[in-house]
């Protein structure tokens, strides 16, 4: 009897374990290899997203998985621009590691709810954060959170599941986290997201920005809602989620921000000689500007929306692309008919491509493979493969300056003229032109929709906007925008 019920209480013991340690989930966070390279944030950040969410009581362990040490430190970090300058980062007390030697953790249990943001003291522009829920409250589901009006980057999940994208319509979804590796292998989830796109549900369209030249405004196409610039207002470009929009008055030297959430200027940025191309980091920190008579560009702070460095380049450059893992920047130069390659994170010009004739505007394929450059001199695009950094083809287009884009499914490239009236469309399987589209005459800025099925195109001679149906490639829309559509910007397509 006494043996029995030794083995009762026994399991009684055993059991109430069981579910005391059920009550409270073990949640592990790594620190990924490579997590103290500032540009590696667009490809770490898929891995190890800047938010998790966890309830009250749940033990979060983070292991280093990196070659050199952390910490894991409550307070704010510091911007990718700031830490050039060696700005440090700001403690709040609440809870702080110390040094985590690789291939050692550290575990803290949270008792309250609410956000924690903490960062790395010895690399300050490593800034991520917890959301600690009451046990019993779940996270909404994403599609509830997106109609609330999170951002997709945003989205929370609940403990020991991912966030993750759906390959075919890029929509966010969480899925257990053991199962998500597996999704990508058969390619039901994105392996890799090259920079924060922006992703919406069907009912939502996305707001496109055109820039008047001959009107000095900005106009949004679908509700012609139109703000004041300056003169000669050229190209503009937009951040990932669309709040922030800085558009070249190319006559006054001036970088032209906006807040779009609000709708209000904020500031008036004054930059080298006749600023052009403007392009923002995916990261949403820095902003590029090339200036064609300075030779230069001026790299702003989008923190303060200061300059905080021009950037000597060469003569007449024009355009700005990104590659998508951030760490470099191709810009066309046209008075030497080359692309030069600047290294984001010591700012400075490390290389250059010979391209061809009188290069202008450019593009990268999503994966970051190969670069699309336009050459008025010789009106034809030049296909330059990234791996050894030569041209593989070039490809005869229409005449005049050109613009080019490249949406984010990447499986097809268009490229207008403004010495024409027509739109070339590529297969970037074939590198062939596979139609031109007749749009009227002078187009020049164009960009799909963050989905890739709406093609925008602005009409400098008949100031419209025309919108092209990417899988039919038919026009179905005109739009009278205002006088002079030079460049187009959308959220999701830098």
């Amino acid at each position: 009897m006494i043996i029995k019920l030794f083995f009762v209480l026994s399991l009684i013991a055993l059991f109430s374990v069981l579910i005391s340690d059920a009550d409270a989930s073990h949640f592990t966070i790594p620190i990924p290899q490579d997590d103290h390279i500032p540009g590696m944030r667009s490809v770490i950040d898929f891995y190890v997203p800047r938010s998790h969410s966890v309830n009250t009581g749940d033990v979060i362990t983070w292991t280093n998985e990196d070659s050199i040490p952390h910490t894991v430190t409550s307070g704010k970090g510091t911007s990718l621009v700031k830490q050039l300058k060696e700005s440090k980062g700001k403690s709040d007390g609440l809870f702080d590691s110390g040094i985590i030697n690789p291939q050692e953790s550290w575990s803290f249990t949270f008792s309250e709810s609410g956000q924690y943001t903490y960062y790395c003291t010895l690399h300050p522009w490593i800034e991520r954060s917890i959301i600690v829920l009451e046990s019993e409250r779940k996270v909404p589901t994403p599609r509830e959170q997106f109609k609330e009006g999170v951002k997709p980057y945003d989205i929370k999940c609940n403990p020991n599941y991912s966030l993750v994208f759906k390959s075919w319509d890029l929509k966010p979804a969480c899925i257990r986290s053991e199962h998500t590796q597996r999704l990508m292998d058969f390619g039901w989830a994105s392996t890799y997201d090259p920079y924060p796109m922006i992703v919406k549900s069907s009912d939502v369209i996305d707001k496109a920005y055109v820039t008047l030249q001959e009107d000095d405004k900005i106009s949004e196409v679908h509700s012609e809602e139109k703000w004041n610039a300056g003169p000669n207002m050229t190209y503009l470009d937009l951040s990932a989620d669309g709040s922030l929009l800085l558009a070249a008055s190319s006559q006054s030297d001036t970088i032209y921000a906006f807040d779009m959430e609000s709708g209000e200027s904020i500031k008036e940025i004054t930059v080298g000689k006749t600023p052009k191309g403007v392009k923002i980091h995916h990261t949403g920190k820095i902003a590029f500007v090339a200036n064609e008579n300075s030779g230069t560009i001026s790299v702003i702070n989008l923190d303060t929306l200061d300059v905080v460095k021009e950037i000597p380049v060469g003569n007449i450059p024009h355009n700005i692309v990104f590659h998508p893992n951030g760490l470099e920047a191709f810009v066309t130069i046209q008075g030497e008919d080359e692309i030069v390659i600047i290294d984001v994170n010591s700012l400075e010009k490390t290389s250059f491509i010979q391209v061809g004739n009188l290069p202008h505007n450019l593009d990268i394929t999503p994966d970051g493979n190969m670069l699309f450059v336009t050459n008025i001199g010789s009106n034809d695009v030049a296909v330059i493969d990234l791996n050894d950094k030569e041209i593989i083809k070039r490809i005869p287009v229409s005449q005049g300056h050109h613009g080019i884009d490249i949406p984010p499914t990447g499986n097809r490239i268009f490229v207008s003229g403004i010495g024409d009236d027509k739109i070339s469309v590529i297969d970037t399987t074939s590198l062939e032109v596979i139609k031109q589209i007749t749009v009227g005459k002078g187009p020049h800025g164009l960009r799909t929709d963050s989905s890739g099925v709406k093609l925008f195109v602005g009409v400098t001679h008949t100031n419209e906007v025309v919108v092209i149906d990417v899988e039919s490639l038919e026009i179905i829309d005109r739009m009278n925008v205002g006088n002079g559509p030079f460049w187009v910007a959308i959220p999701g397509n830098p």
